[in-house]
């Protein structure tokens, strides 16, 4: 065998074994998507139902309450339709001693009372984790963008139903599966509200709303039920 040959042996077979690993290495990758499993607890129409804290400013603090319904497309694009949150509002000193010592009317601090929203969320994240070595648990991780009204607290509930703010705002939540119908879910939404002025001494304003809560979700009418 010439070195002509020889060489031309020696470039055919560090071809060869170039195609070889990736080959092997193409079929390692299909192996691994394989290998992801798919997930246990899939939702479909939920309904929540929640409790939660909303740190306004030093005048008002609020306590709230919300009922949510979500329309879940697929394992991450849900459509959450209609959420409905009430505040039950607590004041501070500060906003007692100004209304009793100094005559300032309530009206002017007008925290949020209710608020309607609608958004959209993705939940990329899935997964499980071993607890203490002895349960499984499933849990995701999920953001939304979300808008709707907000309804300040006014002297009655015509002129608070007045008092409707738009809001924009976005969310972060964290959710842990206990069953194929239960969940727990965990949320921080922020957001951005428009406040208008419907009083002489008032002015327009854009307000800052931070709403903590702690949800239980209800899987209803199953797909694959």
């Amino acid at each position: 065998m010439t070195s002509k040959q020889t060489a031309i042996f020696a470039l055919v077979a560090c071809v060869g074994s170039t195609a070889l690993l990736s080959r092997s290495a193409l079929a390692e990758t299909e192996s691994e998507r394989v290998a992801i499993q798919e997930r246990k607890f899939q939702l479909f129409h939920e309904v929540r139902a929640g409790l939660g804290s909303m740190p306004l400013n030093a005048f008002q603090k609020g306590w709230t309450l919300s009922l949510s319904y979500t329309y879940h497309f697929n394992d991450f694009v849900a459509w959450e339709v209609v959420q409905l949150t009430g505040a039950a509002l607590t004041s501070t000193n500060l906003r007692d001693s100004l209304i009793d010592q100094f005559a300032v009317p309530p009206e002017d601090f007008s925290a949020p009372r209710l608020m309607l929203t609608s958004g959209v969320e993705v939940a990329p994240l899935y997964g499980k984790q071993a607890l203490m070595n002895d349960t499984i648990v499933h849990h995701g991780l999920l953001g939304g963008v979300y808008a709707g009204l907000i309804f300040g607290d006014r002297s009655s509930f015509g002129d608070t139903l007045s008092d409707l703010r738009p809001a924009v705002g976005l969310g972060l939540g964290y959710r842990m599966y206990t069953s194929k119908l239960l969940s727990v879910r965990l949320d921080v939404r922020d957001f951005l509200s428009f406040r208008r002025p419907i009083r002489d001494n008032e002015s327009f304003e854009v307000e800052n709303v931070l709403v903590l809560s702690l949800s239980l979700g209800f899987n209803l009418w199953r797909d694959d039920a």
